[in-house]
């Protein structure tokens, strides 16, 4: 990158301040029509922020899920004002770029980025007809195109996903193709937010290396993360964002040796690189008592299970069990069958014949599995339907079971009391998982399936999650979390049980295992407390 490529990649936030435009509708199809139509407003999300990047840095912005990362980003790319309005003051430029006032195709040349859920910028149904949409609206030459496809599926290791349907991928696969989306642009500033949400511990690994190879090439790199270890020695200063406002700066040195206590403090994640998965000590968690039995010794028994997408099989379990009582963190690398595996539990969709799912001693078909179970997606966006924070976490539920839900308390519980009334879509990636959640445990269901619950949440927000995951299980239900996430893991799991991805010339034995603790030991453990409670 030239001389003046890399001034291109400069960026100046001077004394910005911006509220999003709130319609004031509150139109739901799904909820009930709000009492009074509020009246249109403004939410301040930013104040005061001034920030400079140099060329050829990567700057971390860090802080709790809501506190305006995701809208600092979007400043820089352009999408604020010209996609999201609201009222904007202060100074907005990318090299010689005056955001606000650019056309946003002339802001798409200077600027690329990783959203927090890869699904809302794709525009194609297939990975290489993707990765070569921005080329081709540019017009860049097709034989380019071509090679920046290859070197950025290369560097991200998705060769192999390039024939592939994007309606196929995995979470973290999707994730991967949107980290290949920019590279394959090329633009001199590139913005992530939240880019390993969905990774795997591997996968995260990679993701340090294609940012320190960006770097290296003279690209200026925005990340806006939790997760942050994976940043040590890359970031060169680090801005927490507080309720929308520069709370404080470091270096990147600075940041990295603060203390355990007061990275806590401050509600961050770890800064140290956290165990694999499948390898994190499992212990009695704060505010348990290791002497109470699990509500009931019964759970979830699959035999047999085998599920295929067209000719490729993803699911090959001879037998597994999740325990009623205890949380199980199901974990593997990405495309290894997890999500599948949730939607035939939930009864989303059924194994092939001859798969046996038994529900408590009793076999559990497509329907029993849809009434006894809850669901948070990994893509929460997708089942949140109500008008209104407050109505959404007792949607579909009958009036008998929402009369008996405690709402404030739930909302209180994941710090969305002051959002009740906010719609749903309009909260940040964190909150809107958190929401979800809460409406999962309002259903009150027999069993509880998670697909990455805390992909967008920080310190203390995971902590509140691990908490409301162990109440589930004190009460006796089924509680499944698919996680890469080993603090989660370490916060609240019981039994780690680990799927591997088929191998194509054959699969895996055994696919799917229960590896911590061992699984003659959990069950005799559970068998045991059920013991000692039938004695009580």
């Amino acid at each position: 990158m030239n001389a003046t490529e890399s001034q291109a990649g400069s960026v100046t936030l001077e004394d910005v301040s911006f509220s999003y435009t709130t319609n004031g509708s509150g139109a739901s199809p799904y909820g009930p029509a709000p009492a009074r139509r509020a009246a249109p407003g403004t939410t301040a999300v930013l104040r005061q922020i001034d920030l400079e990047i140099a060329p050829g840095t990567l700057t971390l912005l860090c802080g709790a899920s809501g506190s305006g990362k995701s809208s600092i980003l979007r400043l820089i790319n352009g999408l604020i004002p010209h996609f999201h309005s609201g009222s904007l003051h202060g100074r907005v430029e990318v090299g010689r770029v005056d955001m606000p006032r650019a056309a946003l195709a002339d802001s798409g040349r200077v600027t690329s980025t990783v959203f927090q859920n890869p699904r809302t910028q794709f525009f194609t149904s297939d990975v290489r007809g993707e990765l070569a949409f921005r080329g081709e609206n540019y017009g860049v030459d097709p034989e380019e195109i071509e090679r920046r496809i290859r070197r950025a599926a290369g560097q991200l290791g998705i060769s192999h996903l390039l024939g592939r349907r994007l309606s196929q991928l995995s979470g973290g696969e999707l994730q991967r193709v949107a980290c290949a989306q920019a590279l394959v642009a090329g633009t001199p500033v590139i913005l992530l937010d939240e880019p390993t949400s969905n990774l795997s511990p591997q996968a995260v690994q990679d993701m340090t290396g294609i940012l320190a190879r960006l770097k290296a090439d003279g690209h200026t790199i925005v990340v806006a993360e939790h997760r942050l270890h994976f940043l040590r020695g890359l970031a060169d200063q680090v801005v927490l964002i507080r309720e929308g406002r520069i709370a404080r700066r470091w270096t990147g040195e600075e940041f990295f040796a603060l203390g355990d206590a007061e990275r806590r403090d401050l509600g961050l994640r770890t800064l140290e690189t956290p165990p694999a998965c499948d390898a994190v000590p499992l212990r009695a968690h704060a505010g348990d008592d290791a002497q109470t039995p699990p509500a009931s010794a019964r759970g979830l028994v699959l035999e047999d299970v085998r599920f295929s997408y067209g000719r490729r099989r993803v699911l090959d379990i001879d037998r597994l069990c999740f325990p009623a009582g205890c949380v199980s963190a199901l974990v593997g690398v990405n495309g290894a069958g997890k999500s599948t595996l949730a939607r035939i539990l939930c009864g989303l969709a059924d194994p092939e014949r001859g798969g046996r799912i038994a529900l408590d001693g009793r076999r559990a078909g497509t329907r029993a599995r849809l009434a006894s179970s809850s669901l948070v997606m990994q893509d929460v966006h997708r089942q949140l339907f109500s008008a209104s924070v407050r109505s959404e976490v007792v949607l579909g539920l009958d009036p008998g079971r929402a009369r008996e839900v405690d709402v404030d308390a739930l909302l209180a519980g994941f710090d969305l009391a002051a959002e009740s009334e906010r719609h749903p879509l309009s909260l940040s990636g964190g909150q809107k998982q958190r929401l979800a959640i809460a409406a999962a445990i309002a259903k009150g269901a027999r069993l509880h399936i998670l697909d990455e619950p805390t992909s967008g949440v920080d310190h203390r927000r995971l902590e509140e999650i691990a908490a409301a995951l162990r109440s589930l299980a004190r009460g006796g239900a089924i509680v499944i979390v698919i996680t890469h996430d080993a603090e989660l893991i370490e916060a609240c799991a019981d039994r780690i049980v680990k799927l591997r991805r088929l191998d194509p010339g054959g699969a895996a034995s055994p696919q799917a295992e229960v590896i911590r603790p061992p699984a003659a030991t959990a069950t005799r453990r559970i068998a045991d407390a059920a013991g000692r409670r039938k004695d009580a």
